[in-house]
């Protein structure tokens, strides 16, 4: 039996929900360390570690507190995010998820470009990932 056109809009919003939540819930386990002052702090000496351990070269600067506390903040904002998309996990919010997602990727290649560690890299395809997950639904039910 086909589906009429409401219940495949229905069903289209349903995969980007269950789509938007798994991200969300990986965004939270992921980003909540760095809304914290400790933890942002361990979870930065990691990605230098990493630097170090790749053999990569250049130096990884060192951040006075006006630089954790603009961690901290971007922190929060996104755990905030976060936490939205989990509570209303609408499609909206899940496009717009993925929009902010390549902007990121796009900002850190930037980045990266200027002579941020490469490390980084690593989220630019997480990010990308990311947004390609959240977008999967879309695509398929355009087929």
């Amino acid at each position: 039996m086909k589906q009429t056109s409401g219940s495949s809009k229905r069903a289209a919003g349903q995969q980007y929900s269950v789509a938007g939540r798994q991200v969300a819930w990986l965004d939270l386990w992921l980003i909540t360390p760095l809304a914290l002052p400790f933890f942002s702090e361990v979870y930065v000496a990691i990605l230098y570690a990493a630097h170090a351990a790749l053999g990569l070269a250049g130096a990884v600067p060192g951040f006075a507190p006006v630089h954790w506390a603009f961690i901290n903040i971007a922190g929060v904002m996104a755990v905030a995010w976060a936490l939205v998309r989990l509570r209303y996990p609408i499609r909206e919010f899940a496009l717009a998820d993925a929009y902010v997602r390549i902007t990121v990727a796009a900002l850190l290649v930037f980045w990266i470009w200027q002579g941020a560690t490469p490390v980084l890299t690593l989220f630019v395809v997480t990010e990308i990932g990311g947004a390609l997950y959240v977008v999967w639904p879309r695509a398929r039910d355009a087929t």
